[in-house]
């Protein structure tokens, strides 16, 4: 047992460490901190419809196009998580599309040796104009709300301190958690009305998922996006791909981790 001026030390130091405490108003929680919260909520759900309204309309993708898209994506998946195949079932795969990428079986636009290929202005392809217009407009919709938001907390509630975090935290938190309170013995899990408003606007994510249905995107459609806007001067084109992939699956060496399965399982559990 240690004696008790040891321990009343201890306490002291303990204290001192953590700052002194405060006693807060309880209407700062009906005034302050509920208010900023459903003002970002209601932000957020708001930016999430003017983003619907203002995006471009997703454009049909060509069947033809959507399945030169799909055979690049297996071989790459393929070739990413060949190892979970038996040697059997890749041996199969790799055979098959080898022989039809090399072939350019599925392109969408069939090369033409005695044509040369036309380099595209990415300014007159629509796929990138309607990318770049999007672009723009979700960077405005983010931009203008935020810099409202954090004008109207820091003229209404600059200096206010709305709770204190159940959890212990390390001093480096302190710039994060304390903005716009001038102190420098106040302990770090206090937090204040500025940082309540910058924590919120990562934290608030979950909830917009939960009121917007989360994403509901087409993967399909996506990668048809992706696919299209990845298509630039200097890049490559879906037939060299499809060449080089071809060549990566006939010379990769497959190691599957069911070879032996039985053995590893009986001298790991015997």
């Amino acid at each position: 047992m240690l004696p008790q001026s040891v321990l009343s030390l201890w306490e002291a130091i303990r204290t001192a460490n953590e700052g002194p405490e405060l006693l807060l108003d309880p209407d700062l929680k009906l005034w302050a901190l509920i208010p900023i919260s459903i003002v970002m909520i209601l932000v957020g759900v708001a930016k999430q419809c003017i983003m619907v309204l203002v995006s471009p309309k997703s454009k049909t993708v060509p069947r033809v196009k959507l399945t030169e898209i799909l055979y690049i994506t297996k071989a790459r998946v393929l070739l990413g998580n060949g190892s979970n195949l038996s040697s059997e079932s890749f041996q199969m795969r790799q055979e098959y599309l080898a022989q039809v990428l090399s072939e350019g079986k599925y392109l969408a636009i069939k090369p033409n040796e005695n044509e040369k290929a036309k380099i595209e202005n990415p300014f007159t392809n629509s796929s990138m104009t309607d990318a770049m217009t999007s672009m723009a407009m979700g960077n405005l919709v983010n931009y203008i709300p935020q810099t409202i938001i954090m004008w109207w907390v820091n003229y209404f509630f600059a200096g206010f301190v709305l709770m204190r975090l159940p959890f212990p935290l390390t001093i480096r938190f302190k710039q994060m958690l304390q903005s716009s309170v001038m102190t420098d013995d106040l302990d770090v899990r206090w937090v204040s009305s500025m940082s309540w408003y910058i924590i919120s606007m990562g934290g608030l994510t979950p909830v917009y998922n939960i009121l917007l249905g989360g994403s509901n995107l087409d993967k399909l459609d996506v990668s048809a996006q992706q696919q299209q806007l990845s298509q630039i001067p200097g890049g490559p084109s879906p037939q060299d791909q499809m060449k080089s992939l071809a060549n990566d699956i006939t010379v990769f060496q497959h190691v599957s981790v069911l070879d032996d399965i039985e053995d590893r399982v009986l001298k790991l559990y015997s």
